[in-house]
């Protein structure tokens, strides 16, 4: 299943909330944010950087101080995949009960899905087996937004429990609502695909949240460990410093 397309690893140092990004904390493989100066000339990026794109930036500055200090921005042509809602991720997958299918099918959204304004960058480091990602973009399509909710909803209580079957092999996915303070998602789940050791082992995890006309998203990917609160409260904090810049 094309649930997240996020690699690699992260690690788990906690710190407070922080304001507007500073270019020196950005990790490598992020642009660097131009100086006020440099954004006064006609021809700097930052003249350029929509609302997406700066909620982006200031939620990876908040990754970086919080000890990711290695990001990739998705661009271009894998941008613009993304964007494109993927089809029939279960292949030759079956799920009991039969009710949750498109339940689990219909997790692979994304705030880009809905094809306006956005941007994307994944965040790491070499510390822990976790990759983080922060998306951002503006609601063109509330009604696939309040969608999404519906069907987190619906896995967190109806589907909570599931199996999934492919020739001889069975796999449980399991779902549960992080530990999060009131306000700090509009919407958020974690989810376990298989038992350890299984091949189709995997474990993410899931915040959303809205503000103004922008919606942010905050995920993590990994084979374990998710489970800990710290990848909450960490989630948390860089969904809160991405929209620190929406409106």
């Amino acid at each position: 299943m094309r649930t997240l397309a996020l690699t690699v690893s992260l690690g788990l140092a906690l710190a407070g909330c922080a304001g507007a990004p500073d270019a020196a904390e950005l990790p490598a493989g992020h642009a660097p944010l131009p100086t006020d100066a440099a954004a006064a000339s006609p021809s700097a990026e930052a003249a350029e950087l929509n609302v997406s794109e700066l909620a982006v930036a200031s939620g990876i500055s908040m990754a970086a101080r919080l000890g990711f200090d290695k990001a990739r921005v998705i661009s271009g042509t894998e941008l613009t995949e993304l964007k494109k809602a993927p089809e029939e991720t279960l292949g030759g997958v079956a799920v009991l009960p039969t009710r949750c299918a498109d339940v689990i099918e219909s997790l692979n959204w994304s705030p880009l899905q809905m094809g306006g304004e956005g941007a994307r960058t994944d965040f790491l480091t070499e510390k822990i087996a976790a990759t983080g990602s922060v998306e951002v973009a503006e609601i063109t399509d509330k009604s696939a937004l309040e969608a999404h909710y519906a069907t987190v909803l619906a896995m967190l209580t109806d589907c909570k429990k599931v199996t999934l079957h492919q020739d001889i092999d069975t796999v449980p996915f399991a779902t549960s609502k992080p530990d999060l303070k009131a306000g700090e998602a509009d919407s958020a789940i974690a989810w376990t695909r298989g038992t350890p050791g299984q091949g189709m082992r995997q474990q993410a995890l899931v915040l959303i949240k809205t503000k103004g006309d922008h919606v942010a998203m905050v995920s993590f990917i990994a084979e374990d460990g998710l489970e800990a609160p710290e990848f909450s409260q960490l989630a948390a904090q860089v969904l809160n410093a991405a929209l620190a810049q929406a409106g």
